[in-house]
């Protein structure tokens, strides 16, 4: 864990902790989460950032995600981390955001971290991936195993690993609006590290290297820059053996505090064996990003029952559109008038947000962690 963490953070751990021990004995609740997609939010809906947080609390009937998640990166097609641009609002905005959810007891927050690849120039999505990254002149740029190599070369000082610390300072001055407000913080860097198309930068390349990409952010931000606020996510892709090959050589050697996965495929149900195979860490277990709602009594589906992650995380504008990106309706979700999202908001084994049970927007304390 984050070295000498902050108490808040402690105490939050410690709740996940025990939902997960308290899931192994039987006891199954299960903490429902939201992702929030703020760039997208505020320049594609129009709307602003946390509007999907707010989007489900509609459709679930007032009660509201008692986790939220917002990104770091990738930005909004700039040519830099430039932290006076305009379009970077939605950055700023979603922080604000989280700061508020944790302020007003409304739940636990997380942040995850789309970096585009060290040096680019210009901080789009599709320079996070390796099939489109670009140069400035719009060429297509290699970023082969050596690039990366030299990339998470520290002990050389190279150039590509200085544009990575020009990266992780721009994300460090973005998380420490959290770290002066006391605010724990679940972060989760450098995902999908197994993925083996439409793969990130960092995926699908010689663990060891990959292990060495994550002691540079978790020494980077922990004792160069002192968070410690920040509880560890470490998240691979399903390992179908298609889209995801096996994680395990890629689990770092310090720093991850909860496992999780991400699944947008044969659900529901979810295949039991990712949550069978990470059962081995003893740690916290996390769906960090998926598609459906875990409960829809219609179709007789509680994946709760079946595997209580303790936290159950939706991605983004998936909660009411089809994870193709098409812009097509999510029939899982959307259909029967809503029904997927009202039967999970409602199940007794779902923990949401809010701070007062009384106002009919919470069935859970979260005062206690602060």
């Amino acid at each position: 864990m984050t070295p000498s963490p902050s108490p808040t953070a402690q105490k939050v751990y410690g709740l996940l902790v025990d939902l997960e021990n308290g899931a192994r004995a039987g006891n199954r609740r299960t903490i429902i989460g939201q992702h929030c997609e703020a760039q997208k939010e505020i320049h594609q809906e129009g709307s602003y950032a946390g509007a999907y947080y707010d989007k489900v609390t509609q459709l679930s009937g007032g009660k509201r995600p008692a986790f939220v998640e917002f990104d770091l990166g990738p930005g909004w097609y700039q040519s830099s981390f430039n932290e006076d641009a305009t379009a970077w609002r939605a950055t700023f905005n979603g922080v604000g955001f989280l700061k508020d959810r944790w302020t007003y007891g409304d739940g636990l927050v997380g942040l995850g971290f789309h970096q585009p690849y060290p040096g680019s120039p210009v901080k789009s999505f599709e320079n996070t991936l390796v099939e489109t990254a670009t140069n400035a002149s719009g060429q297509r740029v290699n970023l082969d195993d050596a690039w990366f190599k030299r990339v998470v070369d520290w002990q050389n000082n190279t150039a590509e690993y200085q544009t990575l610390l020009r990266d992780l300072s721009w994300a460090a001055n973005r998380l420490q609006p959290l770290k002066d407000a006391g605010v724990p913080v679940l972060f989760r860097p450098y995902h999908e590290m197994n993925k083996r198309s439409g793969r990130f930068w960092w995926a699908n390349r010689d663990p060891a290297l990959y292990k060495q990409l994550w002691s540079i952010i978790f020494n980077y931000m922990t004792k160069t820059r002192g968070f410690n606020n920040l509880i560890w996510v470490w998240s691979p892709y399903a390992w179908d053996g298609t889209y995801g090959g096996d994680p395990w050589n890629y689990y770092p050697t310090e720093g991850a505090d909860i496992v999780a996965v991400d699944i947008y495929s044969g659900n529901p149900y979810l295949p039991g064996r990712y949550y069978t195979d990470l059962a081995g860490y003893n740690k916290p277990r996390m769906l960090a990003e998926n598609d459906k709602m875990p409960v829809r009594w219609d179709k007789n589906v509680s994946e709760i029952d079946a595997r209580p992650w303790v936290i159950y995380s939706i991605w983004g504008d998936t909660v009411i559109r089809d994870v193709s990106g098409s812009g097509t309706a999510n029939a899982w979700n959307v259909e029967n008038n809503y029904q997927a999202i009202k039967n999970t908001y409602a199940y007794e084994k779902i923990l949401t947000g809010g701070q007062q049970p009384p106002n009919g927007t919470a069935n859970y304390n979260w005062w206690s962690v602060h």
